[in-house]
């Protein structure tokens, strides 16, 4: 048996299409918020001595106040949070309603492209010199160059395979920016269309955050009171184990004798 070698190369300079699709998608969360609001102004209702031990409790973090980036202390309630504001003495409620949202945004593209090139292959046929089984010359032939360019489909295919996910990393960056521009576009429309329900549940919530919210600073403003007037027995020379305090949730008591 006899092997005929065929070189293929019958598309020097053939071309053949590339089509490749690619699809990225992004999800973006966020918690959309309503809010409602009132001030009160405290005037000149705190005295010089009570509104230092006020500050001195702030300061110090007493029961979870917490001082803001503008200088004003803040306490989280159920459903709101209250602010004290030390530069104009007022306090502000805020009742506050949440919602978490998603939306999810995509971005497709259909990359195109060819591949010109020379590819060169072999392929063998086999045959007998009698031609025996139908082994023949011709035939082998034949199938030398069926197989030849078998090869060159198949060298076709890888390449462009590679060429497709080139491309596809290349634009992969560019998609995943539209995609995430998308998601960014629908949750701000949804939470615009969401805002006027949340604002509006939001003042519905306000009397009751308003009680809760004046309920945690008239407890701080005892506490300042407790010790302002502390302070102002020890100046006058009542000893600190003859001062006594008594605290309930409805009030706080002080005690001392002045000499």
């Amino acid at each position: 048996m006899q092997s005929p070698t065929y070189t293929s190369n019958p598309h020097p300079t053939g071309s053949r299409s590339l089509g490749a699709g690619s699809i990225k998608s992004c999800d973006i969360s966020d918690t959309i918020t309503g809010e409602a609001r009132i001030r009160q102004s405290l005037d000149d209702s705190l005295g010089g001595p009570a509104l230092m031990a006020l500050q001195s409790l702030l300061a110090n973090g007493f029961e979870s106040w917490q001082e803001d980036s503008d200088g004003n202390f803040r306490h989280l309630v159920d459903d709101g949070y209250v602010v004290y504001r030390p530069d104009d003495r007022q306090l502000e409620i805020v009742a506050t309603a949440q919602q978490d949202i998603c939306e999810t945004g995509c971005a497709s593209e259909r990359l195109t492209g060819s591949l010109t090139t020379e590819i060169e292959t072999t392929g063998e046929g086999k045959y007998y010199d009698d031609g025996w089984g139908g082994h023949t010359k011709e035939k082998a032939e034949k199938d030398a160059q069926k197989n030849a360019e078998a090869g060159v489909q198949h060298i076709v295919r890888d390449r462009l395979d590679r060429q497709a996910d080139t491309a596809e990393e290349e634009h992969a960056e560019n998609l995943i920016q539209r995609a995430e521009a998308d998601a960014r576009e629908r949750l701000n429309q949804r939470a615009e269309n969401l805002t006027p329900e949340l604002q509006q549940r939001a003042r519905e919530r306000l009397e009751t955050v308003g009680i809760r919210g004046r309920q945690v600073f008239h407890r701080l403003l005892a506490h300042a009171y407790r010790d302002a007037l502390s302070g102002l027995a020890r100046r006058q020379g009542v000893a600190s184990n003859d001062i006594t305090t008594r605290e309930t949730d409805e009030y706080l008591e002080i005690d001392f004798m002045m000499p």
